[in-house]
């Protein structure tokens, strides 16, 4: 009796809290599979949060969300997940008025979304003619993770896979093709286009979103997403040996910067996003290597394209300690002229402004081989008390992204302070030997981590150990570290301590 009562003030106080409410989203699901996660995520452009989350019983999902301050760039979506089957679907809310959601069974597609918000009438025209080849692929997809089957089983599945996705772009072009021009067709356009920037032209879409492209008006290709559209069919894209674009870019207290300002540096251009996991990552990594010190001839400059809000949030909790500066202008400013197809991507400059080298994705190994070669701190050699050390050391190589920061050296060990600056886990080995001329002359015999272990580091820190060896010989000048003798375990090699 007691959780009945309970039961219904809840259900009156959410009814009284939506009836105060400015702007709500209403779910009216039946046929429910039972155990199904489901995560609301509320968008300012890019950038999301999940704001709910729960897992549905009794084959009914009956909720009212109240939404909080919604600006221009605000929109929600709702996430499915339950054992490898995943599904989504996006929802552009009014201000002041309730989006109502029904519908039956585990696909959103197959819902209805009633919005008074002109995006949502336009996405539900989209949704009419995607729907089912969505639910095609996404079906395929948690199919691809089924280990009862057998691999010539699953190959079949990727096939298959493979054959909805170019459906799927069928698709997209049947909307463009069948929907009237206004704002939310341009972004439609614009998203398609921006799939190619990774090649200036795709064989299966190109030719159609060319034809596409001229039926656009003066006008419309003189708007700012119309100016991006432009670039991305039919815009350079900056590669190896081109020289770089510059463009206005704020920091956090607005003061404009350009990339001119670091004229005469090696540059390592970050185009990143706040809540892109692996931009992140890198970001973890870039402080670190500020903290252990760069040479003053490179910089590590990190772009958004994020909304100011979304910005100024990142700023307050990263603790970037590179420059870090926003486009105003979002994805139609140096993103667009850089044809950016996703984050992050990276372009190594060379003092005189030409792209050296570009990459999409945080590549551990890549980025630490740029530092080695261009942004080693200069060694600082110490003795005091009979203990000589050695900070930041200069090394000739390193096979991975584990550096050695500070030696050591005591009469009776030979201490290593090390940081693995990538991100997921690492291990140590009890097998790790300093070596001399190729020659082992160090084992390892202490740690602060526990050794053939694998060591987690959690997503935006980078992680630091402490190994003890035994006593390096007097005359060594230089030494090599050896994780193990396995092809992958770490090596830093010709690190110097005279």
């Amino acid at each position: 009796m007691k959780r009945i009562l309970l039961l219904t003030a809840i259900a009156v106080s959410a009814l009284s809290a939506c009836q105060k409410a400015e702007t709500t989203i209403s779910f009216d699901i039946t046929d429910f599979p039972e155990g199904t996660i489901i995560e609301i995520v509320k968008w300012d452009g890019d950038s999301g949060n999940t704001v709910y989350k729960d897992t549905a019983t009794n084959g009914i999902f009956c909720y009212t969300y109240t939404c909080d301050t919604i600006f221009e760039t605000t929109s929600y979506s709702i996430f499915l997940h339950k054992g490898n089957l995943n599904n989504s679907r996006h929802i552009y809310v009014k201000e002041k008025s309730n989006t109502e959601i029904s519908g039956s069974g585990f696909y959103t597609q197959n819902w209805s979304i009633d919005s008074k918000n002109p995006r949502q009438q336009f996405e539900n025209q989209k949704n009419d003619v995607t729907k089912d080849i969505i639910i095609e692929i996404e079906k395929l997809s948690a199919e691809t993770y089924d280990e009862e089957k057998t691999k010539e089983e699953r190959l079949e599945v990727v096939e298959k896979y493979r054959k909805a996705l170019i459906k799927y772009k069928e698709s997209q072009m049947v909307v463009l093709e069948t929907l009237p021009i206004d704002e939310y067709w341009l972004e439609e356009f614009a998203n398609a286009t921006g799939a190619i920037n990774i090649i200036d032209s795709d064989s299966t879409t190109y030719p159609k979103l060319t034809e596409l492209y001229n039926r656009l008006s003066d006008a419309d290709k003189a708007t700012p997403i119309g100016k991006r559209i432009t670039l991305s069919l039919f815009g350079k894209t900056l590669g190896v040996g081109d020289k770089i674009v510059d463009y206005d870019l704020y920091d956090a207290d607005g003061n404009i910067h350009h990339l001119a300002e670091y004229q005469d540096k090696w540059l390592l251009l970050d185009f990143a996003s706040y809540h892109c996991g692996p931009c992140r990552m890198f970001a973890a990594t870039a402080k670190y290597y500020y903290e252990r010190g760069v040479g003053n001839n490179f910089e590590i400059i990190t772009m958004t394209d994020d909304t100011k809000r979304v910005f100024d949030n990142m700023v307050a909790t990263e603790k970037y300690v590179s420059p870090l500066w926003n486009d105003h202008d979002g994805k139609n400013g140096i993103f667009a002229l850089y044809k950016i197809p996703g984050y992050p991507t990276f372009y190594l400059v060379s003092p005189d402004g030409t792209i050296t080298d570009t990459w999409l994705g945080f590549d551990q190994k890549r980025t630490a081989d740029i530092i080695i070669a261009h942004a080693q701190p200069e060694p600082e050699f110490k003795t005091e008390n009979g203990v000589s050390t050695v900070t930041n050391p200069t090394f000739s190589s390193n096979n991975g992204v584990f550096f050695v920061d500070k030696v050591e050296l005591y009469n009776d060990s030979t201490v290593l302070n090390c940081t693995y600056a990538g991100a997921g886990s690492y291990c140590i080995s009890s097998d790790s030997y300093l070596s001399v001329n190729g020659k082992r002359v160090s084992t390892i015999t202490k740690s602060d981590i526990e050794m053939d272990k694998f060591i987690q580091v959690p997503v935006g820190e980078v992680g630091h150990c402490h190994l003890t060896f035994e006593p390096l010989p007097q005359n060594a000048t230089e030494f090599d570290f050896i994780e193990s003798d396995c092809p992958t375990c770490f090596r830093v090699l010709g690190i110097k301590i005279k």
